[in-house]
């Protein structure tokens, strides 16, 4: 019975979609769904106000990224490390900012002005804010 209670408590977490999260200073309330896979495929750059964007992503393997890719940029995780490899390479770009886990991740979003990335779910006063995407 305990095994069930623990079942119907994880599930909602673990079927809810990935939350993207900004560092406080972002002046970003909303994203579309195009202009979040720009950000994250690299070609968007900088915030609308002109400030650096800061892209963070965990690993290809790990559960959190393989579930961001698929169902917020619509891409699998080997896609986006095609594209980030091509940028880097050919000169015209850089690579995200790899981050090890997710505590690593709110880290970063709670210090780097600009950044960007995602979580399981979002907690007031954390020091970083949800964007919603439309």
């Amino acid at each position: 019975m305990r095994r069930l209670g623990l079942l119907a408590w994880l599930l909602p977490c673990w079927l809810s979609a990935a939350t993207v999260v900004v560092h406080n200073d972002v002046a970003v309330e909303a994203l579309s769904q195009a202009q979040l896979r720009s950000i994250f495929t690299m070609r968007q750059i900088q915030w609308p106000d002109g400030s650096p964007v800061y892209v963070l992503v965990m690993p290809d393997d790990h559960p959190l990224h393989q579930q961001f890719s698929r169902e917020q940029l619509r891409l699998f995780p080997y896609q986006l490390t095609n594209i980030w490899d091509k940028l880097s390479f050919s000169g015209t770009g850089s690579q995200p900012r790899l981050v090890a886990d997710e505590a690593e991740m709110q880290q970063l979003l709670r210090t780097l002005p600009g950044s960007i990335g995602y979580l399981p779910q979002y907690q007031p006063d954390s020091g970083f804010k949800e964007v919603r995407i439309e």
